[in-house]
Parts: C-alpha cells; structure tokens; sequence
C-alpha cells in the first residue's frame, strides 16, 4: 500500500498563493488612458454645443432687432403713404380759402369743402377704409354704439331711427362705430315703450 505524503505549505507560501487569487488582472496604464480619451472627448463636445448654442442665440437677437427695424419702416412707410394722400386734400382747402377771401361768394368757399371731403373719401376708400351703414339698418352692437332711443313709427323698433356720428371699418375691422339712436315704438302704440320720446346717455 501506498504511502501519502503529506506536502506542508508555509504560511508565506499560503499568503502569496491568496494573493494571486484575489487580485484582479487589470492594465492599469490602459485604463487610465481610456478614461483621459473619453473625457477630452466629452470636453470637446460640450465645447461645440456650447459654440453652436451661442451661435443660435445672436442669430436669434439679430432677427428679431431685423424684424423689429423691418416693422417700424413699415409703419412709417405706411403713415408716409397716408400723408402724401392727404396732402393734395391740405393744398385744395388753401386754395378754396385763397379764393374765399375778400369774397362773399358762398357757394365757391361750398365747392372748395366739397372737393376736399371728395378727395379725402376716394384717399380712405384706397386705403380700405369705408363708411359703415346704419341708418335704417337693424342695430348691431358690433357696428353701432347706442346713445339713446327715439319714439318714431318711421322705422321698425330696434332699428337704427338716426346716426348722430358716422363710423368706419378697415376691411372687416371696426375703426370706429357708428353713434345711433335706436327706434322704438311711440307710446301711444300698443305694446309700445313708455319711455320719453327722446332719451338721451
């Protein structure tokens, strides 16, 4: 039979052996490199978005400082293109009051108005701008501004009876609404209103 032997293991030996199992096999240089190429890179792209973020953001500020100069030269063109309507209307008043003094000729000094109110209408109706109709018409809070109410069997009740101030609208935009009285039926009437004949705001 065989004998065993028995191999003894000095305690060195046994902690050198442990050693070499517990350590991981790692390349530290390698690593540390890895990590450096991968944070530079971070770096320069940080830095890229950083640069095209600042780019975008003075893009941004100079069109909106553009299409703020392009609005106002707008609105001025637009006020330059109204007053050169406006100025031959100015010229023929002049002349109608050149030819009115030292004259007691009415009906010139009627036919200067005229051709100015004439001039000055065609000038706003080029520009879009048109009378809004009310009289007669059913009244519409949209278009007309009430002021009072008028007793009359003239027109239907909730009519608009009278305009006491003329309004205009821009295409569909209301400029200004028209100032209306609005019909009612007279009180004698039946299921007429028992409100004065005229009232007034």
């Amino acid at each position: 039979m065989p004998k065993h032997h028995k191999v003894k293991i000095t305690s060195e030996e046994e902690a050198a052996a442990q050693t070499e199992q517990s350590a991981p096999v790692t390349d530290q240089p390698v690593a540390t490199a890895d990590v450096e190429a991968q944070l530079a890179e971070a770096q320069a792209r940080v830095q890229e978005l950083n640069d095209k973020y600042l780019r975008t953001l003075a893009d941004f500020d100079n069109f909106r400082r553009r299409t703020r100069q392009e609005r106002a030269n707008a609105m001025r063109d637009g006020e330059s293109g109204i007053l050169l309507e406006v100025l031959p209307l100015l010229d023929n008043f002049a002349r109608a009051l050149q030819a009115a003094q030292g004259s007691n000729d009415v009906r010139a000094l009627m036919d200067g108005v005229r051709m100015g109110y004439d001039q000055l209408h065609a000038a706003l109706e080029r520009k879009g701008v048109r009378a809004i109709e009310a009289e007669g018409k059913p009244f519409d809070p949209l278009y007309h501004d009430a002021v009072g109410r008028l007793e009359t069997a003239e027109y239907p009740e909730g009519t608009v009876a009278v305009e006491v101030q003329k309004g205009y609208q821009l295409g569909d935009r209301v400029l200004r609404p028209s100032r209306v009285m609005v019909a009612v039926k007279p009180a004698g009437q039946a299921g007429g209103s028992s409100s004065p004949a005229r009232e007034e705001r």
